[in-house]
Order: structure tokens, then sequence, then C-alpha cells
């Protein structure tokens, strides 16, 4: 197996368990942009990392082999990644999808929030309160979904890693392994 690929494994396992910790002991459960936040530095660490250990080896490399060696190792740890987070909100931790659903009840039901509703989408303004509840409910039952979850973490993660491997490439292209 490819070293870059460990290296996106590596790292995706680190983040399951860092979340998986953070379940056992109950930190920061339903606030989840830090996780977000580690989620994305740990991907850039790994395709920073990927690259340098290739560039270190190599003595003849292009822009493309560069990206090429971010993208062994940022696809491996997207692919994992996104799969627990479907598995993680599905069956590990259901309770973070049923609390959500509770706060938009509970949001939903104010006269404030469903007057903000008509003025984002004026083709809701001939619709009744509660055909506008039962709207919004059926919206964000679909947005906390595992699987759109799944998906969208998917499309992310691998925009995110296209990007950093590019960025990263011509960084050490153009200022640390300058010929």
């Amino acid at each position: 197996m490819n070293k870059s690929v460990k290296y996106g494994l590596i790292a995706s396992l680190v983040w399951i368990c860092v979340k998986m910790g953070a379940l056992a002991l109950s930190i920061s459960l339903y606030d989840i942009k830090y996780f977000g936040l580690l989620n994305m530095f740990l991907l850039t660490f790994v395709i920073t990392w990927s690259i340098y250990k290739n560039k270190r080896i190599q003595t003849e490399s292009n822009l493309l082999v560069d990206i090429k060696n971010g993208m062994l190792a940022g696809v491996p740890y997207t692919a994992v990644v996104s799969v627990f987070l479907f598995f993680y909100y599905g069956q590990i931790f259901p309770e973070f999808m049923e609390k959500k659903m509770n706060e938009v009840y509970v949001r939903i039901d104010t006269k404030k929030e469903l007057d903000a509703i008509r003025q984002n989408q004026p083709e809701l303004e001939n619709k009744s309160d509660v055909e506008i509840k039962q709207l919004a409910i059926n919206d964000w039952k679909n947005k906390l979904d595992p699987q759109f979850t799944m998906m969208i973490s998917l499309l992310a993660l691998l925009f995110y890693t296209t990007m950093n491997s590019l960025l990263i490439s011509l960084v050490f292209r153009r200022i640390v392994f300058r010929n």
C-alpha cells in the first residue's frame, strides 16, 4: 500500500478516535464546529505531510505528481470520515438528530420565525402557518438525514482535498523546494 494512502487512513482513524472519545466522555456532542475544524486540520496536515515526504524522496517531479500525492492521502481520508459520519449519526449517536429536531420544533412555533421564513422565501407568502411549519420540518429532516450528511461530507471534503492539494503543491514548489 502506498505511504500516502496509509497517512490518510491513519489520520482518519485519529479523527474517528477523537470523535468516539468525545462521545464516550460526553464532550461537546452537539457542537460540531470543533470537530469540523479538527477534521480540516487533519486533512490539511496529511496532504502537506504526504506531499512533503514524497518531494524529499523524488528527485524529479512536476506539479501534477505533487497534486496526485496530496490526493492519494486526502481521498482515503475523505472516504473513511464520510462513511463513518453516516454510521455515527445513523446508528451510533442518533440522539443528535432528535435533539436538533426538537430545537427546530421549538423554534418553528414562534411567529417571528414564520415571518422570517416568509420574508426569505416569497413563494411561501400565501401558505398557511401549518403548511410553512410542515415544509420547514421536512426540510430540516432532510438536512439532518445521515445519508445527506455523508453525501455533503464527501462532496465538501473532496473539494477541500483537491484545493488543498493544488495550493500546497504550489506553495512547496514556489517557496519550500525552490530549484
